[in-house]
């Protein structure tokens, strides 16, 4: 597939939860995905930085957009574990999240997911294994 049908296809898949948290594709290949979030009142903790479970949901939808075609077609994935480490409370306004294949097997790949803000300095960054629901190849 060409790099505009992938982005076409994720974000004809922008629906339920992915939309109602405002996530937004901004870019996308075979083997990596970027996506954006404008952070609003209700993305917020009691401390007035993004919430770790709307940063996580970020994270995780961006990586799994890059699962969809690690091997270049289109192939279902779910995650199966994931490991985020947050260095720092996210302000915004604007925050935003690259993912990359860093190692695409027959059932399973390993995916880099970072995240930063407008000033370009990474707040968190996550690796996410996903592998194919039944096990397919």
């Amino acid at each position: 597939m060409e790099d505009k049908e992938i982005l076409d296809f994720l974000r004809q898949r922008r629906v339920g939860f992915t939309a109602l948290c405002g996530l937004q594709y901004e870019a996308a290949c075979v083997g990596k995905c970027r996506m954006s979030l404008r952070l609003e009142e209700q993305h917020l903790n009691p401390q007035g930085s993004a919430h770790g479970g709307l940063i996580a949901t970020l994270m995780d939808v961006t990586a799994g957009s890059v699962g969809f075609f690690a091997h270049g077609r289109l192939r279902p994935v779910m995650t199966q574990s994931c490991s985020i480490q947050y260095l720092r409370p996210v302000k915004g306004p604007r925050v935003y999240a690259a993912a990359e294949c860093l190692k695409a097997g027959r059932r399973s790949a390993v995916v880099r997911c970072d995240v930063w803000d407008e000033d370009c300095a990474i707040w968190i960054y996550e690796v996410t294994r996903l592998g194919s629901p039944l096990g397919e190849p």
